[in-house]
């Protein structure tokens, strides 16, 4: 999985973040346990004095006596039973056993902070859009019309087979393929590009979800930045999926069109998916952006045609 830098900075400063807290919560415990036992504080202090009477005899080069050992072992027996009837731990009590919220096990990152990282990208989607409420199983496909429209095609039967070529996109996932979902507005193209990003967040990968405006703003202020950041560019190319929603509804430029083809372009040479959705069918994306992105689209893409009427209208009279 190939979470952006962005998330996995934000994930390991929340395991940074429990560490810490963890960390506080027992010197506070261990300093009031103290506090209460006058007792325990006696056995510390003893402890240490003779701990520092071995190191020094250890230092020095000269025996310990067997007799100072001894009494160090007895201190520490003291203290342990001490925890042990105040039923305290003397050591941190982590948030994750396998790490200890140092956000790396052997090496490699923990499960702890990709757990993390995922629910971040739930709650990022669900800042901007109703991922949770946009699954296949609420996808409702009665709301297509039965009769055929007057370009013959059953909206019904033509979303039934979109549903199953969405669904089996999702399945073979991370296969490189990718997916165009284009018609007109209302038709279940956000509920459906949404219902894929969750599956695909649900099966620990990353996913970078928006609208198509959005992330070529982004990219071209990046591109007018004098840091010479590519940190926006180079997420949107190497995320495990991107969805492009509403491609066309931004203002069309050399730059965004350029823009564009270099996301495509790109993300098709690492054999990484793309889903995009739009409101333009073929001829418009090539009057709208260049024959070299249409043919990109054309050659590499499913094209998922929605038919029917607007869904929300529907929805909203249902309710």
């Amino acid at each position: 999985m190939a979470f952006s830098n962005e998330m996995l900075k934000k994930a390991l400063g929340i395991v940074s973040e429990r560490k810490k807290a963890n960390e506080r919560k027992y010197e506070q415990q261990k300093s009031a346990l103290y506090n209460e036992n006058p007792e325990l504080c006696d056995i510390e202090n003893k402890l240490q004095q003779k701990s520092a009477k071995l190191a020094l005899a250890l230092l020095i080069g000269n025996l310990a006596s067997e007799e100072l050992k001894s009494e160090i072992e007895a201190l520490n027996k003291s203290r342990e039973a001490f925890f042990k009837a105040a039923k305290f731990k003397d050591e941190p009590i982590y948030t994750c056993k396998k790490c200890s919220d140092t956000g790396y096990q052997n090496g490699a990152l923990c499960s702890c902070v990709k757990e993390i990282a995922t629910n971040l990208c739930y709650s990022q989607f669900s800042n901007e859009m109703p991922i949770k409420e946009s699954t296949f199983q609420n996808f409702d496909i009665t709301l297509y019309p039965e009769e055929k429209n007057d370009r013959g095609v059953c909206p019904k039967k033509q979303m039934t087979a979109v549903l199953k070529t969405v669904k089996a996109f999702v399945n073979n996932f991370p296969s490189g393929e990718n997916l165009l979902l284009t018609g007109d507005c209302g038709l279940g193209k956000t509920h459906l590009s949404l219902a894929i990003a969750n599956e695909i967040i649900a099966k620990d990968y990353n996913v970078i979800y928006g609208s198509a405006q959005n992330l070529i703003n982004e990219v071209s202020r990046e591109t007018f930045d004098r840091s010479g950041s590519t940190e926006k560019i180079d997420s949107l190319t190497s995320c495990d999926l991107l969805i492009l929603d509403d491609l066309g509804t931004e203002f069309a430029t050399q730059l965004s069109a350029s823009v564009v083809y270099n996301i495509i372009n790109t993300r098709l040479l690492r054999s990484l998916s793309t889903v995009i959705s739009t409101n333009l069918t073929l001829p418009e994306i090539s009057q709208t952006y260049t024959d070299r992105i249409a043919s990109r689209i054309v050659g590499s893409y499913k094209i998922c045609a929605f038919f029917g009427d607007d869904i929300r209208q529907k929805k909203s009279v249902n309710r």
